[in-house]
Formats: C-alpha cells, structure tokens, sequence
C-alpha cells in the first residue's frame, strides 16, 4: 500500500516545474508556457503569456491532470479548461475555449 501511495506521490509531483507546448484552436495553433506547483492532488501556476502572465488553477490525479486559466479575449473573460493525460515529460489532451469550441493540445517539460 505505501509503495503505491509513493509511486502516486511520484507521479503527482513530477508535474511540478515549467512546461512548454501548443493548443489548436479555431484559428491556428498557439504556443504557451506554464509553471506548475503541486500539493497533493491541487494544482496552482502560471501561464506565461506575451500580455501578461494569468494564474491557473487544477488537479492531478494519478496521470490524469486538468487545469483552466481565464484570458481577455475580444474584450470579454475566456475560460481554457485543459484535461489530459501525463506520461513522463510529456502531457496532452484535449481543451475546450469557454465550452464553445474544443480540440487538442499536448506539452513537454521544459528542460533545466
């Protein structure tokens, strides 16, 4: 049981630290950057993003991890929820804008 518990706790945390990768969206593919910080199943960060970094918010739980963040889009707030699936220094998945649109994204550690 505590072997399990540790190789989840591994999991969990290996997702902190910052990550680079793309989204489709309707318009082409956008490049971005986050940091994730894990505690426990909770995920806090930041996206890096040219007008300004935006916090996010999420959950890992085993490889599966979600997380959304909110932008100004057309002078309106715009929700991104991401959900995936995380294999070693690589996650992916699918995000979906505001809940009117939807496709994939996928993301690499960033090397230290």
């Amino acid at each position: 049981m505590l072997a399990a518990a540790g190789s989840v706790w591994a999991q969990q945390s290996s997702v902190a630290g910052g990550w680079e990768g793309t989204f489709n969206t309707p318009g082409g593919a956008r490049p971005f950057k986050v940091v994730f910080n894990v505690e426990g199943e909770k995920l806090t960060g930041t996206v890096k993003r040219q007008n300004g970094d935006v916090p996010l918010t999420g959950t890992i739980k085993g490889d599966d991890i979600s997380f959304s963040y909110t932008i100004s889009y057309g002078d309106n707030a715009l929700t991104l929820f991401f959900t995936g699936k995380v294999s070693g220094d690589t996650m992916g998945g699918n995000v979906s804008f505001g809940g009117n649109a939807d496709d994939s994204w996928s993301a690499k550690r960033v090397s230290k």
